[in-house]
């Protein structure tokens, strides 16, 4: 954990203490009311670590976390401003583009999920160690397939075995191989 991380726990452990502690000279409010005061401070408290600034891949993957409980298209904000992030490393910017590719695919804009799964096969690409699981290929294919772009889908999934950044697929070559009627 940072160091504005631990202090914002720290914070939000001392208003709790705060709030139990003088809790005795808030008897008059019925205990419902006390509850829902606290909740209230968790809340601001959820809001304003949500509102600081993103620096790093720390950052970004905190505030992504949040986000993607609640909105996809947060989510998906939060990614984006992670890669246009400067000094970030390779297998960096390949795990925030998988992560946007899939974000994309889970709300079905396949247009723009085809658009990212083709920036993180790219890094992918440039990245030397890096091999791309199965479970992620299935959502490329099958993004590039439900945009009708079934050929630019086998043309990306030969170019990434013959360079050894995937393993062959059975499941990933069925579904090149199955046309619609």
């Amino acid at each position: 954990m940072d160091k504005k991380g631990l202090r914002s726990l720290i914070l939000l452990l001392f208003i709790i203490v705060l709030l139990i502690g003088f809790s005795g000279y808030l008897d008059f409010l019925p205990s419902t009311i006390k509850s829902v005061v606290l909740v209230l401070f968790v809340l601001l408290f959820i809001f304003y670590e949500s509102k600081r600034p993103v620096k790093s891949l720390k950052d970004i993957n905190r505030v992504y976390q949040r986000r993607s409980l609640f909105s996809r298209k947060k989510a998906i904000e939060t990614l984006e401003e992670g890669l246009n992030l400067e000094g970030l490393k390779d297998n960096e910017k390949l795990f925030l583009s998988m992560q946007l590719a899939i974000e994309y695919y889970k709300l079905k804009d396949y247009k723009k999920a085809c658009e990212a799964f083709k920036r993180a096969t790219d890094e992918a690409i440039r990245t030397d160690y890096i091999k791309i699981e199965e479970k992620f290929l299935i959502k490329l294919v099958g993004s590039y397939i439900l945009n009708d772009k079934r050929e630019e889908a086998q043309k990306i999934y030969n170019r990434l075995l013959a360079l050894g950044k995937c393993d062959k697929s059975k499941i990933v070559e069925d579904m090149l191989k199955n046309k619609p009627s």
